[in-house]
């Protein structure tokens, strides 16, 4: 047992964890922080692997685009501090249902995106089609393309680049699972399997295992899904044509089966491939309850049912992509029942920071900063309140 104490302990080195860590760190505290490596033999794992997430301002929710107002005027900055690229400022196209359908959010996205500071386009079918000849949406679609900074984010070059400000500020980083959490004589005990670690608070940013595997008693009331995503692979010579494509969200009405999807333009996977990557909703025919169940899952392929049901969307969309190998990977997602990330004190010294309803990849530097004032006493900035992001 290391004979140190830390003034804070964040558990869980994902998206958010990383970035309160380095704004704890920035604070002048002595943190650590425990993650478990991708890959490791325990059976934890994240949905930050991966290499591309939209980042964008529209929402038809308020408070989402807000959260990633604030993230998104930080990239520049993590990036330079950090000397770690993770942003593509590709832009954003966003498709919804027209007025008439009870299901548009199309008014709301209107006025968020009235607000937020970057330029967007509105533009019916034909003209998307002039502009992106590749893509086929419905003439009723209704359509607002964002100018960059809003576009692609890569998750774990975030996560690296927001760990290595941290330890520019003295952070201790250490890789292993923390098994349990103990308070004794006024400290929290944290036991790993490689040891044991002592901190005046702690904070816990463990993503889905909070409800799978959780390190306190509270009721966190979050519901983990799994979600299939498919990858394309696409030749750079033959589809040189998508090289300009946005991120895209696509909300539509003709399927029963799935209502919406997202699709991400050609990035570089770990394989070398370049790849156009579709998600949409979260797994029908997988049942998983256990760490053991989800940990099985993550080393699989994902759902085969819900890979080709992404693989007939998005070639609706992208009818070039027809004779693309394919292939599908795994991801799980934590929600929480007010669709706002869970950010609380839960004891004396512990709190959370978790649930980010897949939405919070490109949201994860203001999640982590509002956490990490949380955690020192501090007031948060408007328009973020306390009760939004509460457990109760």
């Amino acid at each position: 047992m290391t004979s140190k104490i830390h003034n804070v302990a964040v558990i869980g080195a994902g998206l958010m964890g990383s970035a309160a860590t380095k704004y704890l760190a920035q604070s002048g505290l002595d943190v650590l922080l425990l993650g478990a490596p991708e890959g490791n033999q325990v059976g934890i794992h994240a949905s930050h692997y991966d290499e591309a997430r939209i980042t964008r301002y529209s929402n038809p929710d308020r408070i989402w685009s807000q959260l990633a107002a604030q993230s998104i005027s930080e990239y520049s900055r993590i990036e330079q501090t950090s000397g770690i690229r993770f942003h593509t400022p590709c832009g954003h196209l966003r498709c919804d249902l027209p007025p008439a359908n009870s299901r548009s959010a199309l008014e709301a996205v209107r006025e968020v995106l009235s607000e937020a500071p970057v330029n967007a386009t509105y533009m019916g079918s034909g003209e998307c089609r002039q502009r992106f000849p590749y893509l086929h949406f419905a003439s009723n679609a209704q359509l607002h393309l964002e100018s960059g900074p809003a576009g692609i984010l890569r998750p774990r070059s975030l996560i690296q680049a927001q760990i290595e400000i941290a330890r520019q500020h003295g952070a201790q980083i250490v890789s292993g699972v923390v098994q349990e959490v103990v308070k004794e004589g006024g400290t929290y005990q944290l036991r790993t399997g490689a040891g044991q670690f002592e901190a005046s608070c702690v904070l816990l940013a463990t993503g889905a295992y909070a409800a799978i595997q959780p390190l306190s008693r509270h009721d966190l009331h979050l519901t983990v899904r799994t979600e299939t995503v498919l990858l394309a692979q696409v030749d750079q010579n033959r589809h040189a044509h998508l090289w300009d494509m946005p991120g895209i969200i696509w909300n539509f009405s003709h399927r029963e089966d799935v209502p919406y999807a997202y699709i991400l333009p050609p990035v570089e996977y770990q394989d070398g491939h370049h790849c156009v990557k579709i998600g949409a909703d979260h797994d029908r025919d997988i049942e998983a309850r256990l760490v053991t169940e989800y940990d099985q899952y993550m080393r699989s392929t994902g759902s085969e049912s819900t890979m080709m049901l992404l693989h007939e969307v998005l070639l609706e969309l992208i009818p070039d992509l027809s004779d693309a190998p394919y292939r599908s990977k795994p991801c799980i997602l934590t929600y929480t029942s007010k669709g706002y990330p869970l950010i609380d004190q839960l004891d004396d010294g512990l709190f959370i920071a978790a649930g980010g309803c897949g939405k919070s990849a490109k949201s994860s530097d203001m999640i982590g900063r509002l956490a990490a004032l949380l955690v020192v006493g501090n007031s948060w900035p408007e328009p973020f309140s306390r009760d939004l992001f509460s457990v109760s």
